[in-house]
């Protein structure tokens, strides 16, 4: 697992990397170089926490250097080659270039609800402070067709195993093999997904199996195992209280962001051609079926 860990981030970082670097003279340290083209101890660190590099082996530092060089010798020989002149490469980089400034505008546009103060934190769990005065234990099974979870949901009212079900079926590998088995959790701990989190504690009975619900996943069944009253103070949960507040604001913030957005321009949809285009065929005019209904 360990070592899994460590290519992942060595992967992340060696693709942060990627194309990082300068060709204007620097009286920066140079760490690697491919013609003109050099890469500083400060492009480095700029592109790579000073506390993920600390963690890794100066042997895996002169990987990720290895790896920019490598990078970078081929993308020099695809820019010789007029690569960067291809249409379907002219077509990416207008894709990326839109994904790019759509997250850039939306951050900035965000910014302004990152903050949550203490004392607004606080009196936010002054109000709430029942929701956060249990845990619960919980098992899910995440299916990627409304109609599969559809039928399991029916097989479980029957009496078949939801471990064994979700062992079978799940589409959450990590928890599939543990019969879907989640873990325990306070409200708030969830709240990077707010409509996941609501299905869970949405339960109140040990036992309780949801109805399908469609969340930040897939269409997901779960099961309440547990449900324990734990009183807790302000300072244990503190952290996930400001993120619960700050999830909330940015989907506040988001939708009316949009919403003044859309009355700006004109647009249309017709999701009836795509539906004819794939040839599936729609269950009334102007609501086609979808795959999996």
């Amino acid at each position: 697992m360990f070592k899994r860990k460590v290519f992942c981030v060595l992967f992340i970082i060696g693709s942060i990397l990627l194309l990082s670097g300068c060709e204007k003279e620097s009286s920066e340290k140079v760490i690697a170089a491919v013609g003109k083209k050099s890469l500083t101890v400060d492009d480095f660190i700029g592109q790579v926490p000073p506390q993920v590099l600390v963690q890794t082996s100066a042997e895996n530092r002169k990987l990720l250097l290895e790896n920019w060089v490598v990078n970078e010798i081929v993308y020099q020989e695809a820019l010789k080659k007029d690569f960067l002149k291809k249409p379907e490469i002219q077509e990416k980089i207008e894709q990326f270039k839109k994904q790019l400034l759509t997250n850039a505008y939306m951050q900035e546009v965000l910014s302004e609800v990152q903050f949550v103060s203490d004392l607004e934190a606080r009196s936010y769990f002054e109000h709430h402070k029942k929701d956060y005065n249990s845990t619960v234990e919980v098992s899910h099974i995440s299916s990627n067709s409304k109609k599969q979870a559809e039928e399991i949901l029916a097989r479980l009212k029957k009496g078949e195993s939801f471990t064994k079900l979700a062992k079978e079926y799940s589409s959450d590998s990590e928890t599939a093999n543990n019969g879907g088995y989640l873990g325990t959790f306070r409200r708030g701990e969830l709240a990077a997904y707010p409509l996941f989190e609501e299905a869970i504690f949405s339960l109140k009975k040990a036992g309780e199996i949801s109805d399908v619900v469609e969340t930040e996943f897939n269409y997901d069944i779960i099961k309440l195992h547990s449900i324990k009253k734990s009183p807790v103070n302000y300072d244990d949960v503190s952290k996930s209280v400001a993120r619960e507040i700050r999830t909330k604001r940015f989907q506040e913030r988001s939708e009316a962001v949009i919403d003044s957005l859309k009355e700006v321009y004109s647009y249309n949809i017709y999701p009836e051609v795509l539906e004819k285009e794939m040839g599936i065929p729609s269950v009334s005019p102007g609501f086609p079926s979808l795959p999996g209904e």
